[in-house]
Protein backbone atom coordinates (compact mmCIF):
# COMPACT_ATOMS: atom_id res chain seq x y z
CA UNK A 1 0.00 0.00 0.00
CA UNK A 2 0.89 3.79 -0.82
CA UNK A 3 1.74 6.10 2.38
CA UNK A 4 2.44 9.18 1.02
CA UNK A 5 2.47 11.86 3.56
CA UNK A 6 1.53 15.71 3.27
CA UNK A 7 5.24 16.39 3.05
CA UNK A 8 5.90 14.39 0.16
CA UNK A 9 6.11 15.96 -3.20
CA UNK A 10 3.54 14.19 -6.26
CA UNK A 11 4.25 13.85 -9.69
CA UNK A 12 0.85 13.07 -11.59
CA UNK A 13 1.99 11.93 -15.17
CA UNK A 14 -2.28 11.86 -16.69
CA UNK A 15 -3.68 13.49 -19.86
CA UNK A 16 -1.59 16.54 -17.91
CA UNK A 17 1.50 16.39 -15.61
CA UNK A 18 0.08 17.61 -12.35
CA UNK A 19 2.83 18.91 -9.23
CA UNK A 20 1.59 18.39 -5.69
CA UNK A 21 2.99 19.66 -2.37
CA UNK A 22 6.51 20.99 -3.82
CA UNK A 23 9.14 22.70 -1.47
CA UNK A 24 11.67 25.02 -1.15
CA UNK A 25 14.32 22.35 -1.64
CA UNK A 26 12.42 20.80 -4.51
CA UNK A 27 11.99 22.61 -7.62
CA UNK A 28 10.12 21.07 -10.51
CA UNK A 29 9.41 22.39 -14.25
CA UNK A 30 7.34 20.45 -16.69
CA UNK A 31 6.21 20.70 -20.37
CA UNK A 32 2.73 19.33 -20.94
CA UNK A 33 3.74 18.63 -24.35
CA UNK A 34 1.16 15.30 -25.35
CA UNK A 35 3.39 12.97 -27.23
CA UNK A 36 6.85 13.46 -24.53
CA UNK A 37 6.25 15.59 -21.60
CA UNK A 38 9.71 16.26 -20.15
CA UNK A 39 9.95 17.41 -16.50
CA UNK A 40 12.94 18.88 -14.76
CA UNK A 41 13.73 18.36 -10.87
CA UNK A 42 16.53 19.96 -9.01
CA UNK A 43 17.00 19.09 -4.93
CA UNK A 44 18.74 20.57 -2.53
CA UNK A 45 19.76 19.92 0.98
CA UNK A 46 16.55 19.91 2.94
CA UNK A 47 16.77 19.30 7.08
CA UNK A 48 14.00 16.89 6.32
CA UNK A 49 13.89 14.03 4.07
CA UNK A 50 13.27 14.73 0.10
CA UNK A 51 11.07 12.72 -1.08
CA UNK A 52 8.58 12.25 -4.72
CA UNK A 53 6.08 10.24 -5.67
CA UNK A 54 5.68 9.52 -9.44
CA UNK A 55 1.71 8.61 -10.05
CA UNK A 56 0.91 7.61 -13.64
CA UNK A 57 -2.41 6.82 -15.42
CA UNK A 58 -2.84 3.28 -15.82
CA UNK A 59 -5.02 3.13 -18.29
CA UNK A 60 -2.92 5.65 -20.97
CA UNK A 61 0.16 5.10 -23.32
CA UNK A 62 3.20 7.01 -20.86
CA UNK A 63 6.19 8.44 -22.73
CA UNK A 64 8.00 10.84 -20.81
CA UNK A 65 11.55 12.03 -19.55
CA UNK A 66 12.65 12.54 -16.20
CA UNK A 67 15.49 14.95 -15.82
CA UNK A 68 16.76 15.06 -12.32
CA UNK A 69 19.71 17.06 -10.51
CA UNK A 70 20.46 16.34 -6.87
CA UNK A 71 23.00 19.48 -5.45
CA UNK A 72 25.67 18.87 -3.03
CA UNK A 73 25.06 17.31 0.08
CA UNK A 74 21.44 17.10 -1.18
CA UNK A 75 19.12 13.85 -0.31
CA UNK A 76 16.09 12.12 -2.49
CA UNK A 77 14.33 9.44 -2.49
CA UNK A 78 12.46 8.90 -5.42
CA UNK A 79 9.34 6.02 -5.26
CA UNK A 80 7.20 4.65 -8.55
CA UNK A 81 4.17 2.07 -7.33
CA UNK A 82 2.05 2.67 -10.43
CA UNK A 83 0.45 -0.24 -12.09
CA UNK A 84 1.02 0.19 -16.02
CA UNK A 85 -1.83 -0.73 -17.76
CA UNK A 86 -0.49 0.95 -21.37
CA UNK A 87 2.86 0.97 -23.34
CA UNK A 88 5.36 2.96 -21.27
CA UNK A 89 8.52 4.36 -22.76
CA UNK A 90 10.54 6.19 -19.95
CA UNK A 91 13.64 8.09 -19.84
CA UNK A 92 15.38 8.87 -16.63
CA UNK A 93 18.46 11.17 -16.29
CA UNK A 94 20.26 11.76 -13.00
CA UNK A 95 22.85 14.00 -12.27
CA UNK A 96 24.29 13.75 -8.83
CA UNK A 97 26.93 16.03 -7.23
CA UNK A 98 29.41 15.63 -4.53
CA UNK A 99 27.81 14.11 -1.14
CA UNK A 100 24.61 13.52 -3.03
CA UNK A 101 22.34 10.47 -1.86
CA UNK A 102 19.52 9.27 -4.21
CA UNK A 103 17.33 6.46 -3.45
CA UNK A 104 15.13 5.00 -6.18
CA UNK A 105 12.40 2.43 -5.65
CA UNK A 106 9.84 0.94 -8.26
CA UNK A 107 7.49 -1.56 -7.53
CA UNK A 108 5.17 -1.88 -10.69
CA UNK A 109 3.09 -4.69 -12.23
CA UNK A 110 2.57 -4.37 -15.81
CA UNK A 111 -0.43 -5.93 -18.36
CA UNK A 112 0.85 -8.56 -19.88
CA UNK A 113 0.17 -7.86 -23.43
CA UNK A 114 1.95 -4.28 -23.81
CA UNK A 115 5.28 -2.77 -24.45
CA UNK A 116 7.27 -1.36 -21.79
CA UNK A 117 10.76 0.65 -21.63
CA UNK A 118 12.82 2.05 -18.48
CA UNK A 119 16.15 3.55 -19.38
CA UNK A 120 17.78 5.46 -16.85
CA UNK A 121 21.37 6.95 -16.96
CA UNK A 122 22.81 8.44 -13.53
CA UNK A 123 26.53 10.41 -13.06
CA UNK A 124 28.02 10.51 -9.87
CA UNK A 125 30.55 12.83 -8.31
CA UNK A 126 32.62 12.48 -4.98
CA UNK A 127 31.27 10.54 -2.14
CA UNK A 128 27.50 10.36 -3.37
CA UNK A 129 25.58 7.30 -3.12
CA UNK A 130 22.74 5.54 -5.00
CA UNK A 131 20.40 3.21 -3.89
CA UNK A 132 18.59 1.24 -6.57
CA UNK A 133 16.09 -0.70 -6.26
CA UNK A 134 13.07 -2.47 -8.78
CA UNK A 135 10.68 -5.10 -8.61
CA UNK A 136 8.44 -6.04 -11.82
CA UNK A 137 6.27 -8.57 -13.15
CA UNK A 138 7.22 -8.06 -16.44
CA UNK A 139 5.36 -7.46 -19.76
CA UNK A 140 4.90 -9.31 -22.99
CA UNK A 141 8.05 -7.02 -24.50
CA UNK A 142 9.72 -5.27 -21.30
CA UNK A 143 13.32 -3.93 -21.58
CA UNK A 144 15.27 -2.21 -18.18
CA UNK A 145 18.26 -0.77 -18.70
CA UNK A 146 20.16 1.36 -16.27
CA UNK A 147 23.66 3.17 -17.38
CA UNK A 148 26.30 4.08 -13.91
CA UNK A 149 29.25 6.53 -14.23
CA UNK A 150 31.06 6.41 -11.13
CA UNK A 151 33.18 9.53 -12.04
CA UNK A 152 34.74 10.54 -8.93
CA UNK A 153 36.21 9.47 -5.53
CA UNK A 154 34.37 6.79 -3.09
CA UNK A 155 31.08 7.30 -5.15
CA UNK A 156 29.00 4.19 -4.41
CA UNK A 157 26.41 2.05 -6.48
CA UNK A 158 24.10 -0.46 -4.64
CA UNK A 159 21.60 -1.77 -7.03
CA UNK A 160 19.14 -4.56 -6.90
CA UNK A 161 16.09 -6.32 -9.37
CA UNK A 162 14.07 -8.87 -8.67
CA UNK A 163 11.85 -9.76 -11.97
CA UNK A 164 8.67 -12.08 -11.41
CA UNK A 165 7.69 -13.60 -15.19
CA UNK A 166 4.75 -14.77 -16.16
CA UNK A 167 4.40 -15.58 -20.26
CA UNK A 168 6.91 -12.72 -20.89
CA UNK A 169 10.14 -11.46 -23.05
CA UNK A 170 11.75 -9.32 -20.54
CA UNK A 171 15.13 -7.82 -21.05
CA UNK A 172 17.26 -6.53 -18.56
CA UNK A 173 20.53 -4.24 -18.71
CA UNK A 174 23.15 -2.91 -15.97
CA UNK A 175 26.65 -0.77 -16.99
CA UNK A 176 28.82 -0.13 -14.26
CA UNK A 177 31.94 2.30 -15.49
CA UNK A 178 34.24 2.89 -13.14
CA UNK A 179 36.26 6.03 -13.85
CA UNK A 180 38.09 7.00 -10.96
CA UNK A 181 39.49 5.48 -7.86
CA UNK A 182 37.80 4.02 -4.67
CA UNK A 183 34.59 3.69 -6.23
CA UNK A 184 32.31 0.96 -5.14
CA UNK A 185 29.65 -0.76 -7.01
CA UNK A 186 27.42 -3.97 -5.85
CA UNK A 187 24.67 -5.55 -7.77
CA UNK A 188 22.05 -7.95 -7.38
CA UNK A 189 19.58 -9.65 -9.78
CA UNK A 190 17.32 -12.23 -9.24
CA UNK A 191 14.47 -14.01 -11.75
CA UNK A 192 11.61 -16.31 -11.29
CA UNK A 193 10.69 -17.15 -14.36
CA UNK A 194 7.56 -18.65 -15.18
CA UNK A 195 5.09 -20.30 -17.91
CA UNK A 196 6.72 -19.34 -21.33
CA UNK A 197 8.52 -16.66 -19.93
CA UNK A 198 12.31 -15.59 -21.33
CA UNK A 199 14.33 -13.35 -19.00
CA UNK A 200 17.86 -12.08 -19.78
CA UNK A 201 20.05 -9.99 -17.91
CA UNK A 202 23.61 -8.69 -19.31
CA UNK A 203 25.58 -7.38 -16.27
CA UNK A 204 28.93 -5.29 -17.15
CA UNK A 205 31.47 -3.64 -14.97
CA UNK A 206 34.09 -1.92 -16.68
CA UNK A 207 36.89 -0.94 -14.64
CA UNK A 208 39.22 2.12 -16.44
CA UNK A 209 43.21 1.90 -16.09
CA UNK A 210 43.36 4.89 -13.41
CA UNK A 211 40.82 3.24 -11.04
CA UNK A 212 43.38 1.94 -8.33
CA UNK A 213 40.72 0.58 -5.06
CA UNK A 214 37.94 -0.39 -7.33
CA UNK A 215 35.74 -2.67 -5.38
CA UNK A 216 33.03 -4.34 -8.05
CA UNK A 217 30.67 -6.95 -6.48
CA UNK A 218 27.91 -8.27 -9.05
CA UNK A 219 25.48 -11.51 -8.60
CA UNK A 220 22.59 -12.75 -10.70
CA UNK A 221 20.65 -15.75 -10.05
CA UNK A 222 17.58 -17.19 -11.89
CA UNK A 223 15.21 -20.06 -10.74
CA UNK A 224 13.52 -21.75 -13.63
CA UNK A 225 9.61 -23.19 -12.50
CA UNK A 226 8.66 -25.14 -16.17
CA UNK A 227 10.21 -26.83 -18.70
CA UNK A 228 8.96 -23.84 -20.95
CA UNK A 229 10.66 -20.76 -19.14
CA UNK A 230 13.79 -19.21 -20.36
CA UNK A 231 16.43 -17.57 -18.43
CA UNK A 232 19.72 -16.41 -20.17
CA UNK A 233 22.52 -14.78 -17.19
CA UNK A 234 25.78 -12.98 -18.82
CA UNK A 235 28.22 -11.16 -17.12
CA UNK A 236 30.70 -9.38 -18.23
CA UNK A 237 33.88 -7.69 -16.69
CA UNK A 238 36.36 -5.14 -18.43
CA UNK A 239 39.11 -4.70 -15.88
CA UNK A 240 41.98 -2.68 -17.06
CA UNK A 241 43.77 -2.15 -13.39
CA UNK A 242 45.34 -4.97 -11.46
CA UNK A 243 44.37 -2.65 -7.78
CA UNK A 244 41.01 -3.90 -8.08
CA UNK A 245 38.89 -6.21 -5.93
CA UNK A 246 36.04 -7.85 -8.59
CA UNK A 247 33.50 -10.57 -8.12
CA UNK A 248 31.17 -12.03 -10.32
CA UNK A 249 28.52 -14.87 -10.32
CA UNK A 250 25.74 -15.99 -12.29
CA UNK A 251 23.50 -19.44 -11.65
CA UNK A 252 20.34 -20.06 -12.98
CA UNK A 253 18.15 -23.90 -12.49
CA UNK A 254 14.80 -25.70 -11.23
CA UNK A 255 14.10 -25.71 -7.28
CA UNK A 256 16.13 -27.91 -4.97
CA UNK A 257 13.33 -31.03 -5.85
CA UNK A 258 14.81 -32.24 -1.51
CA UNK A 259 13.14 -28.39 -0.01
CA UNK A 260 10.22 -29.39 -1.67
CA UNK A 261 9.39 -32.76 -0.74
CA UNK A 262 10.59 -31.27 2.50
CA UNK A 263 7.71 -29.31 2.95
CA UNK A 264 5.12 -31.35 1.12
CA UNK A 265 6.16 -33.77 4.18
CA UNK A 266 5.59 -31.41 6.37
CA UNK A 267 1.87 -31.42 4.69
CA UNK A 268 2.35 -28.09 2.50
CA UNK A 269 0.33 -27.94 -0.88
CA UNK A 270 2.97 -28.34 -3.74
CA UNK A 271 1.68 -24.52 -4.71
CA UNK A 272 2.22 -23.16 -1.18
CA UNK A 273 5.73 -25.17 -1.16
CA UNK A 274 6.90 -23.67 -4.32
CA UNK A 275 5.58 -20.14 -3.45
CA UNK A 276 7.83 -20.52 -0.21
CA UNK A 277 10.41 -21.57 -2.68
CA UNK A 278 10.38 -18.49 -4.26
CA UNK A 279 9.39 -15.79 -1.74
CA UNK A 280 13.00 -17.52 0.29
CA UNK A 281 14.80 -17.26 -2.93
CA UNK A 282 13.88 -13.36 -4.12
CA UNK A 283 14.04 -12.39 -0.60
CA UNK A 284 17.55 -13.31 -0.18
CA UNK A 285 18.69 -9.33 -0.96
CA UNK A 286 16.54 -7.59 1.11
CA UNK A 287 18.50 -6.75 4.05
CA UNK A 288 20.32 -4.21 1.39
CA UNK A 289 17.15 -2.08 1.83
CA UNK A 290 18.03 0.19 4.83
CA UNK A 291 14.89 1.88 4.24
CA UNK A 292 12.44 -0.13 6.65
CA UNK A 293 9.64 0.76 5.18
CA UNK A 294 10.79 -0.19 1.19
CA UNK A 295 12.05 -2.76 2.44
CA UNK A 296 8.50 -4.23 4.16
CA UNK A 297 6.97 -2.96 0.49
CA UNK A 298 9.63 -5.13 -1.38
CA UNK A 299 8.40 -8.08 0.84
CA UNK A 300 4.86 -7.25 0.16
CA UNK A 301 5.69 -7.31 -3.63
CA UNK A 302 7.80 -10.79 -3.62
CA UNK A 303 4.26 -12.07 -1.33
CA UNK A 304 1.78 -10.94 -3.30
CA UNK A 305 3.22 -11.81 -7.06
CA UNK A 306 5.08 -15.52 -6.15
Amino acid sequence: MKSVSSLDCIIEISEKISIQNTTDTIKIDCSNDENNPIIDIEVEKSKINNRIYLECNENQDINATINIQIYDNATLEFVDETNYGRTTDITMNTAMRPNAEFELYRFNKFNVSTKNSFVHSCDLKTNCIFRDFNFSNGSKEMSNITKISLNEKNSKYIGSGVVIADSTNCKNQLDISHLSQSAVSDSTFKTVSRGKSNVTFQGKVFVDNDCSDTVSSQISKGLVMSDESKINLTPILEINNDDVVCSHGAASGKPDDTVLFYLASRGIEKSDAEKLYMQGFLSEFLNKIENVQMQSKARDYISQNC
